[in-house]
């Protein structure tokens, strides 16, 4: 069976519905309140969204810290490149 971009995108989709099915049925699982503090400010969340928040946060720190780098590595190639000719 050939592999084509067609193929790739439904196989990404049907990955990522699966992850939002686990995702939907850990927050509907756990419900139950936590109280959380951060910086004097106190709140109360269900426990699986405190989880999926905790964890799309890190993601968006992740992304940033690699946008910062790929723009980093991008400046230093075209400085090299500038510097070859």
């Amino acid at each position: 069976m050939p592999f084509t971009r067609a193929g790739a995108l439904w196989s990404a989709l049907i990955a990522g519905f699966v992850v939002l099915i686990v995702l939907l049925v850990f927050v509907t699982q756990n419900t139950g309140p936590v109280d959380l503090t951060f910086l004097g400010w106190t709140w109360s969340l269900p426990l699986g969204v405190a989880i999926l928040l905790a964890a799309v946060s890190g993601g968006l720190i992740t992304a940033l810290a690699g946008t910062a780098r790929i723009f980093q590595l991008r400046r230093a190639a075209k400085r090299t490149l500038a510097a070859r000719r």
